[in-house]
């Protein structure tokens, strides 16, 4: 358990999202019951605003704090220089652990088969990534050893037992830790996702 100077964040990011969808904002065509209950209990952000809101600019301002301007990400397929401090890097230099599972989207104009090497994760020591795949049954992602590997299933919910692994498998459990979960849904195609919530 990390110490109150030094907090574990975790940090949940879903892509194309509204904030909108979701049960506690009030809109009767989602059902959101856990994020409902979050909500009651946390801070919300009602009136944040992307100011270019498109997967990788949007991705290189959230892990650098700055505009598109500053660090020159003002569409997809451009990668983030790794001589831009991260948030990543930022916390890496205060003791912090870093992960970071799921879509990366931040390394130029390969997709789902390209290999992210370490000096280009920005900070982030544990690595289950992929560039970027909109398959999201048996979607592939890299580890440290090159060699592409599949999510078992519906990713988002291997991605969510891979950062539950993380968690569980730390080895000083107190140094303070940052997990950066991303998700690929619910970005289009909307069909591709298990048959139960394709029923709803």
């Amino acid at each position: 358990m990390a110490n109150k100077e030094k907090p574990n964040i975790v940090f949940i990011l879903t892509d194309q999202w509204r904030a909108q969808a979701t049960g506690y904002a009030g809109d009767p065509n989602v059902k959101t019951p856990n994020l409902d209950a979050l909500a009651q209990k946390s801070v919300r952000l009602d009136t944040a605003v992307s100011t270019c809101p498109v997967c990788c600019p949007a991705r290189a301002c959230l892990l650098t704090g700055q505009y598109p301007l500053t660090h020159g990400i003002f569409l997809n397929q451009i990668r983030l220089e790794p001589n831009t401090t991260t948030l990543a890097e930022a916390l890496t230099s205060h003791g912090y652990d870093t992960a970071y599972i799921g879509k990366w989207h931040l390394d130029g104009d390969t997709h789902e088969q390209n290999f992210i090497p370490p000096e280009r994760r920005l900070g982030f020591d544990f690595w289950r990534a992929h560039e970027c795949s909109h398959n999201y049954f048996d979607s592939p992602y890299y580890d440290d050893s090159g060699v592409m590997k599949k999510w078992e299933g519906y990713d988002a919910f291997a991605q969510t037992d891979c950062a539950i692994e993380y968690l569980e498998g730390r080895q000083d459990e107190d140094d303070p830790f940052f997990l950066f979960v991303s998700y690929g849904p619910p970005h289009t195609p909307f069909h591709r996702v298990p048959e139960e919530y394709k029923a709803l």
